[in-house]
């Protein structure tokens, strides 16, 4: 009776396991194929990943010898890949978008890294950190945008 007990306890634990292992497993796999355009983004370009941040559906980094940033925003419908050349970006900010209007810290439905071009007849590029269209949750994205904010700024101020 208790080597009975025991089987149906060790499948009872694995049948509630499985979902989580196949979850995690589904995670990393999205993370590592992120992970592998971002660098064969930038090596496209002649350039290579000195440091990165991946998140659920976007990845950036940047080559700090070459002064540039890629950055690849994936989400179910399209993907969208972006190689930028600091030495034509004048300014970088965070633009934050929530129901009351621009720059609002409550209920934050958009999260964007706004880099504008020294050339001014160019447009500005806007690169989606958090869409509350695409997830429905923010999560550590706010502290990801401000990190890059500062990072490419100091990029940008020392050239």
């Amino acid at each position: 009776m208790d080597l009975g007990t025991t089987i149906i306890g060790g499948v009872s634990v694995a049948i509630c396991a499985m979902p989580f292992v196949l979850t995690n497993r589904s995670k990393k796999k999205k993370v590592k194929q992120l992970l592998i355009s971002l660098k064969n983004l930038a090596k496209e370009h002649n350039s290579e990943i000195t440091q990165h941040d991946i998140f659920k559906y976007y990845a950036i980094g940047i080559d700090a010898s070459k002064n540039s940033v890629s950055f690849i925003l994936k989400t179910e419908e399209e993907e969208q890949s972006y190689f930028i050349n600091l030495s034509t970006i004048k300014k970088c900010e965070i633009v934050k978008v929530g129901s009351s209007g621009a720059h609002s810290d409550k209920d934050i439905d958009k999260l964007d890294l706004k880099l504008s071009p020294v050339d001014k007849n160019k447009p500005d590029i806007m690169l989606e950190f958090y869409n509350a269209e695409v997830s429905y949750q923010l999560s550590d994205e706010l502290q990801s945008i401000e990190k890059w904010n500062k990072t490419i700024n100091n990029l940008l101020h020392s050239k």
